[in-house]
């Protein structure tokens, strides 16, 4: 009775179906930024040992984590800048906002760890123009 209630008021309601549909979409592109990530083993894991097998999830775990954790923070600074700026920011439209974005993060080149000056005061690098 309880899913043919659900089935009944999801095939009524748009706004129910589109709401439902937004939140798919974030599982999907959560979902893909693990499987870009996960670049090594084409999505199998090659490992017999279960203890193996749970390094390797865990280490695609943390992996996820820095890119949600970082589009975050940068996205919080964007939306400061903007309303700094002077323009309105409607909290109605960080349901759209979505932390796993991953076309900006180069996982094959190179990378330099040198130390330099170009932080903020709050250990971010200075905002793209």
């Amino acid at each position: 009775m309880v899913k043919t209630n659900f089935i009944l008021r999801y095939l009524q309601s748009r706004p129910l179906r589109r709401r439902i549909h937004a939140q798919l979409n974030k599982g999907e592109q959560l979902h893909a930024l693990r499987a870009w990530l996960w670049f090594g083993g084409d999505g199998h894991l090659r490992r017999k040992q279960e203890e193996a097998q749970q390094e390797t999830a865990g280490c695609l775990n943390v992996l996820t984590n820095l890119v949600v954790v970082w589009n975050t923070v940068y996205t919080q600074e964007v939306l400061k800048k903007y309303q700094a700026d002077g323009h309105e920011v409607d909290e109605n439209d960080f349901e759209h906002l979505s932390p796993s974005r991953f076309a900006h993060i180069n996982r094959l080149g190179r990378y330099t760890f040198q130390q330099t000056d170009e932080f903020a005061s709050n250990g971010l690098r200075p905002l793209r123009s």
